[in-house]
């Protein structure tokens, strides 16, 4: 009867073990969509970043391609390469120097990457505490394996 205890604790402990796994692998997925998200948002800063600087090296009135989207493009003479209109948010836009437009996409990047280090680190610390698991979990697998024989022995016997 004593032996029947311990398989129903060991089966117990099992199944607490394996929703924690899985409510740490949603965990490091959700965290994993966040860091693909940053990634995006910073592929999308550099892009500007690169733009901006293109644009500034121009001289007045010279014509460029405008994406305006599923790749197609409109010419487009350029006639201010001092300053560029900047969405600040909140649907909400305002007129900058290229150079103050440059220095906020910085500090936006720095911002960004400095999430996404938060993000890895957590996610590392998740993915240490998930193997963790994963090792108790088996170990409990084997003993209720175990436990399961000698019941099976002591009751055929």
């Amino acid at each position: 009867m004593a032996e029947k205890k311990n398989e129903q604790e060991i089966r117990q402990e099992l199944q607490r073990l394996i929703a924690e796994i899985n409510r740490l692998q949603g965990q490091m997925e959700a965290i994993n969509a966040q860091i693909d998200l940053i990634e995006s948002s910073i592929s999308e800063l550099n892009r500007v970043e690169e733009t901006l600087k293109g644009v500034k090296e121009l001289e007045g009135d010279e014509e460029v391609l405008v994406p305006v989207g599923a790749q197609s493009f409109v010419r487009a003479c350029v006639t201010d390469t001092e300053r560029v209109i900047v969405g600040i948010g909140a649907g909400v836009a305002v007129e900058r120097t290229i150079d103050e437009a440059l220095e906020s996409i910085d500090d936006q990047r720095q911002e960004l990457e400095k999430a996404r280090a938060e993000a890895q680190q957590k996610l590392q610390e998740l993915a240490q505490e998930l193997q963790e698991k994963q090792r108790k979990a088996q170990e409990l697998a084997q003993q209720l394996e175990g436990a399961q024989r000698i019941a099976q022995q002591s009751g055929g016997g």
